[in-house]
């Protein structure tokens, strides 16, 4: 579980032809942990990270944990395709379509020694998720603030500094892990964390900011974190 702010870059948004100086990088700034998009062009239009660049930075770089981020119609097939990658540590789940097979995913998840998250799109309820939390101690929410795999979008921040608290206030103070999964930026950070966020995925609007050098953008994620 993590219990304090915490950054999470996302490999999609580095050089993808210098994905290994890039995540070395990362981790000479000390940063441990790295978002991976995996998407099969069908629940989001895109592709993402084929299991074999996620094995080879689990080879090259075992400290770095790899948080799989599943934007797939069949969870499951997926986290098969990635299983027994060392350096995953956990794979999230979209709940929307997902509602009856939540148990059995979760469960597929924790059988791998990983542990399990649900990922909520801006409108998804949070009835099915609070079940899980409550009954099944879900390990973390991954709340999404934008849409699923669409490039260049408005996020929509002010959505989860509502919707963090009001699924804070259901889950009977269970510890859990609070993600958030776009609309992290420099203004948002310090009231996303107010609200109840701890483990933050960034991109092109924080460590890969196109305005100012990745080392400048670590230092200035971590002073908003307080790390």
């Amino acid at each position: 579980m993590i219990t304090e702010p915490t950054f999470c870059a996302s490999v999609v948004c580095m050089d993808p032809l210098n994905i290994e100086r890039d995540t070395q990088a990362l981790y000479d700034m000390g940063h441990r942990y790295l978002h991976m998009d995996i998407m099969d062009g069908h629940y989001v239009p895109r592709y993402g990270i084929y299991p074999e660049i996620s094995r080879f930075l689990s080879d090259r770089f075992p400290d770095m944990k790899q948080d799989c981020h599943l934007m797939v119609e069949d969870a499951e097939f997926a986290i098969d395709q990635f299983k027994d990658i060392d350096a995953i540590t956990t794979f999230t789940f979209h709940i929307d379509d997902n509602e009856k097979n939540a148990a059995r995913i979760i469960d597929k998840i924790r059988s791998q020694g990983k542990q399990a998250g649900i990922a909520l799109n801006l409108m998804s309820p949070l009835t099915t998720t609070i079940n899980c939390i409550n009954y099944l101690n879900l390990d973390f929410v991954c709340f999404m603030g934008i849409h699923p795999g669409v490039l260049k979008q408005t996020s929509k921040p002010e959505v989860l500094y509502k919707k963090i608290p009001e699924l804070l206030d259901k889950i009977d103070n269970k510890p859990i892990t609070i993600q958030i999964d776009g609309g992290v930026g420099w203004d948002t950070i310090p009231h996303l964390i107010k609200a109840g966020a701890n483990f933050f995925v960034g991109g092109t609007s924080t460590i890969y900011k196109p305005d100012d050098l990745v080392y400048n953008n670590s230092m200035k994620i971590k002073e908003l974190m307080n790390v």
